[in-house]
């Protein structure tokens, strides 16, 4: 019986330290994947303020002031 709960405490400090490694991975990568698309992607451009004030003002005449912008998006 002492070699199978040996045997038995041997394959879960196996398998624990398996997982945390595994996990560790998975974690780093996925931490230099961020910091690799953030640094080469582009960035947003943002629309000039002419262009913002003209489509405030579209949608305040239409909706006669009740309407309200949340967000602006380029398609």
């Amino acid at each position: 019986m002492d070699t199978n709960f040996s045997t038995a405490l041997m394959l879960l400090a196996v398998g624990m330290i398996t997982v945390f490694v595994v996990l560790a991975l998975v974690v780093f990568t996925g931490n230099v994947l961020i910091r690799l698309v953030n640094r080469f992607s582009p960035k947003e451009e943002g629309l000039a303020p002419g262009k913002v004030a003209a489509i405030t003002s579209a949608v305040a005449t239409f909706t006669q002031g009740k309407g309200r912008i949340t967000k602006i998006e380029k398609q």
